[in-house]
């Protein structure tokens, strides 16, 4: 047969061999059977899927590619072909040494000329790839759903505008409270955000949607169950093949319990643990606020700095938890003391800030002040049970004072230095007495500047031996001679001459200074003592007396002091006298309990300045102490107002009654001398015998005969 009559193009390939060429290139395993299902044709896509090579199966029946159990489909299968039906299935097929193949089969008849069924072809494609490759996206899917939930991490999609419905993945539907499949549009989501946030949000989408660049914010959504949760959104562009932005999509997380730990460690970073008032950074945090809207409106802001009085002597006596007790009832009397717009804070163990605003004059601050005192007027509440106790609790009541002072602020006021300023004016109120407020003025910074500089000179004085001694001589009226001296400490500073004790000695208190000044009188006292004994023979009785302030028997360090300051000057213990005042006396406990024990070694303990603060038998009765010395107060009015003649007969004869020895200080008249030689006085000194002396003339004045009225 010619071109002509096979129809075909001169030239052409023969259809059936380009047929054979595609069948051959497919992939897919292309087999051909006779209608008894013996093989006539097998592509190389066969090979490659069954491992058979073609020569090892054409010729044999197509069964051998099926495991036993599916013998009986295959004729069936064949069956069908020769009915001219076509058959789709998946199953497993047999290939090359005994490999299980899951495979897709689509078989079909092969008609002849006439129509009749003259073969069957199957092509085949293996499914353990694809199957996998689902397997791997099941799998995956699984596990981007677990580890989502785990991070409370959810995906989200959405296109531009408000009907626009959201993709979301099931961890965003349980964030939000959502049944998983709910449809979701883009205003829907808005309405569960809160909706002091909703415009930050819409701000930053709009944001990303214009400039193109990904962004994230934490905000609040309400739940479809009322709940309120914290949660952080992160949302970028997405672009189709042009780079125009089609939709925004993100992720979203739950970090409400991040959220809250973050909000808790802010408040507790920001407020005192006890009274939940706020702390110091909080409180100059809104008074800088504060201060910044004053300078707007031209009003007043007061800051009021407040100290309670004597606290810590209450706490040692009560124990810390009377002391909280007290420190909360004082929280709750500020609380009620201020507006909605002030502020009351804690900064320390006593110590409470406030702010007033919207002042318009220094007299409305005084106002607020005086309010508070007036609160503090009231006893206070404390211990078990304070504002709440049943009848088995205890529930005691205590009186305490505050010290204030006020600060107001000008145009170009900081926060620090207002405070600073409202601190000072506090100290001030202390000084004056307690139990009341002071306003600051500027020259009182000057003060405390002076008082600053002259602490840092106090502080080098005694390194450079600025310090001294000087000796008053006590005088025996019976004996008619000179028994002893008081030590009575002086400085002399290179830059401002003979510095008053009055002017320094209560610095050297309140800075901690009078701990190592002290231990260096008491040492230096001592030694003179016993120098002056070891050359003027026979007046070895003379005694030496010292006095001591309060911090100093509060260091744990005074009684070891004492004793090697004797024992290094070689004395016999009552030759040493401790000089304390009235109010060191009823501070506590721990003082009598020193004092006992000083006196134990032999020691003679004196009440300096008595009958200024607490006389009384009561507190006197049983105390460790040998020698009451008058008040120079009361000597001074002491031949001139009944009244001061009375208080020294009396104290001469709480004296008697209680077998101490009695010193009158300040005498500085004959007549003075004598009347207290009426009275029954035991022993005198002042400037009648003798003013404070350096060691020499101190110890001639001790040697020299003593002429006084008899």
């Amino acid at each position: 047969m010619d071109d002509a009559e096979s129809g075909s193009i001169t030239g052409a390939p023969d259809p059936k061999a380009r047929l054979a060429a595609i069948i051959e290139d497919m992939r897919d395993a292309v087999v051909a059977t006779r209608p008894d299902g013996a093989i006539t044709e097998w592509s190389q896509g066969a090979e490659s899927l069954y491992g058979y090579q073609a020569d090892e199966v054409i010729g044999k029946h197509i069964s051998l590619l099926y495991p036993e159990s599916e013998l009986d489909l295959v004729e069936q299968l064949l069956r069908r072909a020769e009915r001219g039906e076509r058959s789709v299935i998946e199953g497993t097929r047999r290939g090359a040494n005994g490999k299980i193949i899951e495979v897709e089969v689509r078989i079909s008849p092969i008609f002849g000329d006439a129509g009749d069924v003259i073969g069957v072809s199957s092509i085949a494609h293996g499914l353990g790839r694809r199957r996998r490759r689902v397997q791997e996206l099941h799998e995956l899917n699984d596990f981007l759903e677990h580890t989502q939930s785990v991070g409370h991490i959810g995906s989200w999609r959405t296109t531009i505008g408000p009907e626009s419905v959201f993709v979301w993945t099931p961890e965003t539907y349980r964030i939000f409270g959502i049944e998983p499949g709910t449809a979701v549009r883009n205003i829907d989501f808005f309405n569960l955000v809160y909706p002091d946030d909703r415009e930050m949000l819409m701000e930053r989408l709009i944001r990303v949607r214009q400039d193109a660049m990904p962004s994230d914010l934490e905000l609040r959504i309400t739940r479809l169950d009322g709940a309120l949760r914290w949660i952080y959104l992160a949302a970028d562009v997405q672009r189709d093949e042009s780079g125009s932005v089609i939709a925004l999509t993100g992720v979203v997380q739950d970090i409400t319990e991040r959220k809250e730990a973050e909000i808790r460690r802010n408040y507790e970073t920001l407020h005192d643990a006890l009274t939940g008032l706020p702390n110091r950074s909080l409180f100059l945090d809104r008074l800088e606020r504060a201060l910044a809207r004053a300078r707007a409106s031209t009003s007043l802001v007061a800051v009021l700095y407040l100290d309670l009085d004597r606290f810590t002597h209450f706490n040692d006596a009560e124990g810390k938890e009377s002391g909280d007790d007290l420190l909360k009832e004082v929280a709750e009397r500020l609380r009620a003391s201020i507006g909605a717009t002030d502020t009351v804070a804690r900064f320390g163990a006593d110590e409470f800030g406030l702010i007033f605003e919207h002042l318009t004059s220094a007299s409305e601050a005084a106002a607020r002040a005086d309010d508070i005192i007036a609160r503090f007027a009231e006893p206070f509440p404390f211990g078990v049970g304070a504002r709440d106790a049943g009848p088995l609790k205890e529930n005691r009541e205590h009186h305490i004072t505050a010290s204030i002072g006020i600060a107001l602020n000008t145009f170009d006021s900081t926060s620090e230095a207002l405070l600073r300023d409202a601190d000072l004016a506090m100290h001030r109120a202390k000084e004056k007495g307690r139990n009341r407020f002071e306003i600051y003025d500027p020259a009182l910074r000057q003060q405390v500047k002076a008082r600053f500089t002259l602490e840092v000179q106090l502080r080098r004085a005694l390194d450079r031996d600025e310090l001294f001694l000087e000796y008053q001589p006590i005088a025996s009226l019976g004996e008619n001679r000179y028994v002893g001296v008081e030590a009575l400490l002086r400085w002399r500073s290179p830059d401002r001459g003979i510095v008053q004790p009055d002017e320094f000695i209560p610095l050297a208190e309140e800075t901690g200074l009078i701990l190592p000044i002290g231990r260096w009188v008491l040492e230096a006292a001592c030694q003179q003592l016993r120098e002056w004994r070891d050359v003027a023979q026979g007046f070895r009785d003379w005694r030496m007396s010292v006095n001591v302030a309060a911090s100093q028997l509060h260091d744990p360090c005074f009684f070891d002091q004492t004793k090697r300051a004797i024992e290094r000057s070689s004395l016999d213990p009552s030759a040493l006298r401790i000089e304390i005042t009235e109010t060191t006396l009823v501070e506590g406990a721990m003082v009598t309990g020193v004092l006992g024990r000083i006196r134990a070694l032999g020691v003679r303990i004196s009440i300096d300045d008595f009958g200024t603060k607490y006389s009384s038998l009561s507190y006197l009765k049983g105390l460790a102490i040998d020698e009451l010395k008058i008040d120079r107060s009361f000597i001074e009015g002491l031949v001139t107002y009944k009244a001061h003649h009375a208080i020294v007969a009396a104290i001469l004869a709480i004296g008697r009654s209680l077998d101490l020895a009695v010193t009158a200080e300040g005498v500085e008249t004959g007549e003075q001398l004598a009347e207290l030689r009426r009275l029954g006085c035991e022993s005198v000194q002042g400037f009648y015998l003798s003013r404070a002396l350096p060691p020499e003339e101190c110890l001639q004045v001790l040697q020299a005969p003593l002429a006084l009225l008899r």
